[in-house]
């Protein structure tokens, strides 16, 4: 077992559960991540200065190894990574009106299911977010969206031309199964993320 897989949490990650786990991810993409510049988000130590961010873009490979989604379900760049699929860690940061921040952590994976018919391919993006305001507690979220050629749609109503978003009746039903499927990390949700801390730690695939 990895020294970043601990698995000894209860079934609701408590805080010091969602503490480890943000800063065994910032040590690790450190270290095999890309760093850049978080827009909007500044050092706490010189205002002046955009925040760094470490980012790493997932293979095919660990996407389907670790999140079992099928290949064909995977869209590779020209790069060779999976389009839209990667795990960010924001350290500690500041917004514009000086309010802090603590480290942040985020991983998004977004699958492409072909459907029949000649109809366009119906995008399910899962997202995982660990964060919260300095000195406060962390929050952890997990939340999927669905979407076709660029439009949100209703989880529980795929079918675009009953759903009218000029109508505040499907609107009001969107923004429901929007909240709905969206919800606290689970311990099954921080076995992933440890799970994929570790397979980019021992290979960097």
């Amino acid at each position: 077992m990895s020294e970043y897989f601990l698995g000894n949490y209860d079934l609701a990650p408590d805080q010091e559960t969602l503490v480890d786990i943000v800063q065994a991810a910032g040590k690790v993409l450190k270290e095999k991540g890309i760093e850049g510049l978080e827009n909007g988000r500044y050092k706490i130590d010189d205002s002046s200065a955009a925040a760094n961010i470490f980012t790493y873009k997932l293979s095919p490979e660990i996407v389907h190894h670790i999140f079992s989604i099928p290949p064909e379900a995977i869209r590779v760049s020209s790069e060779g990574h999976a389009e839209e699929c990667e795990i960010a860690y924001l350290p500690e940061s500041m917004l514009e009106d000086g309010t802090q921040c603590s480290a942040e952590l985020g991983l998004y994976v977004t699958e492409v299911v072909c459907r029949s018919g000649g109809l366009p391919p119906l995008y399910i993006e899962h997202s995982w977010n660990i964060r919260g305001w300095k000195g406060q507690h962390l929050e952890g979220e997990y939340k999927v969206e669905y979407s076709v050629d660029g439009q949100r749609i209703s989880p529980s109503n795929l079918d675009l031309e009953s759903l009218d978003l000029r109508n505040p009746e499907d609107v009001g039903r969107l923004t429901a199964d929007i909240r709905n499927n969206a919800q606290s990390l689970s311990a099954d949700d921080i076995d992933t993320i440890y799970k994929l801390i570790d397979t980019i730690s021992q290979n960097g695939v």
